[in-house]
């Protein structure tokens, strides 16, 4: 049955919460078929770019690919960086960092304790923090200062990437800058790096020790009063980007937790009760209701000097849609320490940031005392000029209710008045290189999406999830990789959909939809529009895309087999390098992200078929060990999710017990927790059996039967070369043999 949309009317709540519900009742709205239109044209939109361009891959890259109007998109923002980034040639651009004692007769003793303190490494083999360097200078009446100015001139020495200097002329120079801040016995080493470019490939060190006498003495103090203000209340970006930075919540898993809080949590004395606002906005307006409400909560809990003298009202960016609050909660006064203690741990932390962000909303600034102080040398005039700042607290602000932010980069001064003296005992000039834009984090990809008016803030969370499990970028270090496939897909989509696959293009539809949304564009002649061209393309793409697996780039190494070069070649587990003279000579081996080929590795294990050595190499499920006369011995041996050695398991003894499941046979194994039984017909069949439940005859007879096996098939004990037991979990980096490592011949070694 059809519903008249002139009669029937739509109940709009943003928070499950009686008031809100009853106000939305009271107050229903007609069905906005302008809105209808609008969503019913996104997903065509959708449907027609995922169900015609996926189709494409199948044929021309590999079968099971998907794509996506938006998340195609979002995975060529991914690869356009990681291009960037190989890319980019540095720049180069000297640093010069002095460590000063106020204490002249201290600085003596200074010296020897920092570098003490700078060659210290935690269990992690990581040096000194930032916090762990300033609390020793602190500690030590000292001061860390740069270089600003020399000769009258601000300090900017250093080469463009472009750049080409008589290098005699430009050590030269070095080793006045280094006389000028106070060393002596300079000596200038250059290095060459060949996987540098352009002023990178050059690896430029000063070493000297400072000379006797050398002092510096403050010339100039200055104090600034800064202002921080508070930021609005989290949209549905922003908290995906904040939980990532603050939590290391990944955006589903966030959006997750943020569904639990919206559809409402058990309290104590409530009942049911939903803690945020509608989660999936762009829109930063608050109702006047709880605007108030939060007003009173900060007057009541932190006095007077925190509360503005009027509300404050943030601006949503120009696209957003503006159909939902803030995320917000829904009692301000409902403090995140008054939740119970058996509340998800996940929604307490989150529920915290966004009860924090939209309270200090409504709070005053906090303000700064900013203090920088200039240095200069005073035993001579060198025209050498440092600068030190710190900054201190001087009003918290809303600061009072989320706490003030640490900064480890930030000296805590000791008051320095004009002329004080000052001793170095660490002058360290350093090279220093441009860095290339970062790769995209989950907050900050998601930040660009908003930014470029790509999807909605619904889809953010689907989008880098779907991206993820397509195997188009994959995550290391929280930040995103781009995989050899995803890097294949976007060539061949934007090969064939040049402008479909455009940012800009992409952009232009949101805001299509957006004006269908409002009534000024027809979704049937905005559909008709998108589709004539689509398909156009489609079915040239058809014609013309060549397949990914019959492209090929040279490479700069030399097949070791027969001599002939090599070149990339794109396959089922990604790119790999190929034998060029292909299928003539076989040759293959994997590559890493720099195009480098994982070759094997020489490690002192033996060979549990037939005690050869055994190698270190690369398989698609990861690295493993394998006989040197691989693959003619097939045995191998696996590594656990740390790189350690793992022992091979026992084979299962075979039981005349049926699952109970598929009737397929039961296992017998032995594990940490003693036998259990698991179907046979594993991983098609989970089925399992408990041991416990079995009568006590059963028991006995399999456990003499499982001996009786275990015997006669006994665990397999790995051994190095010299034949000594090698312990399981032993990290196979301490196995791996010098000089056991294949390398292949370049091409321009010949």
């Amino acid at each position: 049955m059809r519903i008249d949309p002139a009669v029937a009317k739509r109940v709009i709540f943003n928070a499950i919460t009686r008031t809100e519900i009853e106000r939305a009742f009271d107050e229903p709205n007609r069905i906005d078929l302008d809105r209808v239109n609008a969503q019913q044209a996104r997903r065509i939109l959708d449907r027609i770019v995922g169900y015609q361009v996926s189709p494409l891959l199948w044929k021309r890259v590999a079968g099971g690919l998907s794509a996506g109007r938006v998340q195609s998109v979002a995975v060529r923002i991914v690869v356009e960086r990681e291009r960037e980034i190989r890319a980019h040639v540095p720049d180069e651009k000297w640093t010069a960092t002095a460590r000063m004692s106020y204490d002249a007769a201290a600085a003596a003793k200074t010296g020897p304790q920092w570098f003490d303190l700078l060659a210290q490494r935690d269990e992690r083999d990581r040096p000194p923090t930032r916090r762990l360097l300033n609390e020793f200078l602190a500690q030590h009446t000292a001061v860390e200062a740069d270089l600003v100015e020399l000769d009258g001139a601000s300090f900017a020495m250093g080469r463009s990437s472009d750049q080409t200097l008589d290098m005699k002329a430009y050590e030269a120079d070095l080793v006045a800058m280094a006389d000028a801040i106070g060393l002596e016995h300079v000596q200038v080493e250059i290095t060459v790096d060949p996987t540098g470019k352009g002023p990178a490939a050059q690896v430029i060190s000063i070493s000297g020790s400072i000379a006797d006498g050398v002092t510096y003495a403050v010339t100039d103090t200055t104090q600034k009063r800064t202002t921080v203000r508070p930021s609005p209340p989290f949209i549905t970006s922003t908290l995906q980007a904040a939980a990532s930075t603050q939590l290391g919540f990944g955006a589903k898993r966030t959006m997750r937790a943020a569904q639990a809080l919206y559809e409402g949590v058990r309290l104590p004395k409530e009942g049911q009760v939903a803690l945020i606002t509608y989660m999936r906005t762009d829109s930063t307006h608050v109702s006047g209701e709880a605007i108030e409400a939060a007003r009173t909560y900060v007057d009541k809990s932190c006095g007077a000097p925190y509360l503005p003298d009027k509300p404050q009202h943030y601006a949503s960016s120009d696209s957003a849609q503006e159909a939902h609050e803030a995320i917000r909660p829904t009692d301000p006064t409902r403090h995140p320490d008054t939740l119970p203690s058996s509340m998800d741990e996940d929604h307490r932390r989150l529920y915290k940031i966004i009860w924090t962000r939209f309270v200090t909303s409504q709070m005053v600034p906090a303000q700064w005392d900013r203090t920088e102080v200039r240095i200069a040398r005073s035993d001579v005039e060198s025209g050498a000029v440092f600068r030190t700042t710190g900054r201190t607290l001087a009003f918290d602000g809303f600061y009072k209710i989320s706490g003030v932010p640490s900064s480890d980069a930030e000296q805590t001064l000791p008051s320095l008045p004009q002329g004080q003296a000052l001793v170095p005992f660490d002058l360290s000039p350093k090279q220093g290189f441009s860095s290339p834009p970062g790769r995209y984090s989950e907050a900050s990809l998601i930040r660009e999406l908003e930014k470029q008016g790509i999807g909605r803030p619904s889809t953010y969370a689907s989008t880098i999830d779907v991206i993820q499990r397509r195997n188009y970028v994959e995550k290391i270090e929280r930040a995103f990789h781009p995989t050899d496939l995803g890097e294949v897909v976007t060539d061949k989509l934007v090969e064939a959909f040049p402008v479909l696959m455009g940012v800009e293009y992409t952009r232009s539809l949101e805001e299509r939809l957006d004006r269908i949304a409002t009534g000024t564009l027809g979704w049937v002649e905005m559909l008709e529009d998108f589709y004539g061209r689509f398909s156009a393309r489609l079915e040239t793409a058809y014609e013309e895309m060549t397949h990914a697996k019959a492209e090929t780039q040279p490479a700069p190494y030399r097949c070791p087999e027969c001599g002939s070069a090599t070149m990339y070649r794109f396959g089922k587990n990604g790119r790999f390098l190929s034998c060029s003279t292909y299928p003539d000579c076989a040759y293959g081996a994997q590559i890493d992200r720099e195009g480098q080929p994982r070759l094997p590795e020489r490690v002192d294990v033996a060979c549990p078929a037939d005690g050869s050595p055994m190698e270190l190499r690369t398989g698609r499920f990861g690295p493993f060990l394998a006989s040197v006369n691989y693959p003619e011995i097939k045995a191998v041996v696996n590594l656990d999710k740390k790189g350690g050695i793992k022992y091979p398991a026992q084979p299962p003894l075979v039981t005349e017990l049926a699952c109970e499941k598929c009737e397929a046979p039961m296992n017998l194994r032995r594990g940490k927790r003693g036998p259990w039984l698991g179907c046979s017909a594993f991983p098609k069949c989970r089925g399992r059996m408990g041991w416990k439940a079995l009568d006590e005859a059963v028991v006995t007879q399999l456990e003499t039967a499982l001996a009786a096996h275990e015997q006669e098939h006994p665990q397999v004990v790995i051994m190095n070369l010299s034949g000594d037991q090698i312990p399981e979990g032993t990290p196979v980096n301490d196995l791996v043999l010098p000089g056991g490592v294949q390398e292949l011949e370049r091409m321009d070694d010949a």
